[in-house]
């Protein structure tokens, strides 16, 4: 293949054939990425497929020269408020670490705002770990702000 056709970033609806590079994104964001590759971790095709089946939750890929290079989830939620005006989360956003900084995690987050907007949502949030400053200087750099104090707790 010619390096220009290599350069081309797919950013399209995730597959179940994607669940292993998926999962293997996710490992290598929390830290236990295993480089080797041995394929899915129990239980994570019945994850996938839970999930891919929620007509609400949209996982998309990057794909470049046929590898998955990033993924994020984009979830739209009905609401009361708002005149009922859905509102959208984006989720588990993950771009290979030797291409964080080339353009994947941008892409993805533009089709994740053109997916809320096509919904008619009236807001598209995420929340980010605080130990991430690399992950907000990205998200700042793409002109979203910190609006809101977020609150978690591990159940």
């Amino acid at each position: 293949m010619n390096p220009a056709a290599e350069a081309l970033l797919l950013i399209r609806p995730a597959v179940r054939a994607d669940a292993p590079a998926i999962f293997a994104l996710y490992r290598e964001l929390e830290g236990v990425y295993d480089p080797a590759g041995h394929g899915p971790e129990p239980g994570e095709e019945a994850l996938w497929d839970n999930v891919a089946a929620d007509p609400r939750q949209q996982i998309l890929v990057a794909e470049r020269a046929g590898r998955i290079t990033g993924s994020l989830t984009v979830v739209i939620v009905p609401n009361l408020g708002h005149r009922g005006r859905p509102w959208a989360a984006v989720e588990n956003v993950v771009v290979a670490r030797e291409l964080r900084g080339q353009g994947v995690g941008t892409e993805l987050m533009r089709r994740a705002g053109a997916i809320a907007r096509a919904n008619n949502c009236y807001k598209l949030t995420l929340t980010s770990n605080i130990n991430r400053p690399e992950a907000h200087r990205f998200y700042g750099n793409l002109g979203w702000r910190r609006t809101h104090a977020g609150y978690s707790v591990e159940l």
